[in-house]
């Protein structure tokens, strides 16, 4: 079940950033800030209690940002990171942004292509974008206004529980 992340949750999302992001992840205290950040949304899908993945999302404006986006090893290939990015866009549609915006190294084919798969374009290079100074890849997710509107119409279906 995908549901919104509460502070409660804080130990669940750093079990699946610790699991997931071996060398490079948000440190505890990160993951507090985005989850006490008005402008974060964080979602947490979870079977029977045990965390299978996280998205946290920043809203700017207009703009939807992608903070970070995992699925715990055991729990991948099941359509979870699409369901995800999925409820991301309803989320983002909701507030309406017209962009959805990440940052993805440049090493991380199988994501890049992941994004691309989902109707994300590449608009530029961030040249040692992370703190270890590997290069990002900006990525960005036009929504149009139409798709918004609907999102905002009475019985528009919502994925966050």
């Amino acid at each position: 079940m995908l549901r919104t992340a509460t502070s409660e949750d804080l130990d669940a999302l750093y079990e699946i950033e610790t699991a997931c992001f071996l060398d490079r992840r948000f440190r505890k205290d990160h993951v507090e800030w985005i989850l006490d950040n008005e402008r974060c949304l964080t979602l947490l899908e979870e079977d029977r209690g045990r965390p299978l993945g996280a998205v946290m999302l920043l809203f700017e404006g207009q703009t939807c940002r992608i903070l970070s986006i995992a699925v715990m090893p055991q729990a991948r290939r099941r359509g979870l990171a699409t369901a995800m990015m999925t409820t991301t866009e309803a989320a983002a549609r909701e507030r309406e942004c017209s962009v959805i915006r990440l940052e993805v190294g440049a090493s991380n084919y199988g994501a890049i292509e992941f994004y691309r798969g989902l109707g994300y374009h590449t608009d530029g290079v961030l040249y040692g974008y992370y703190s270890w100074g590997e290069d990002a890849y900006s990525m960005t997710l036009r929504l149009t206004a139409e798709a918004r509107a609907a999102a905002r119409r009475p019985g528009a279906p919502r994925k966050i529980h």
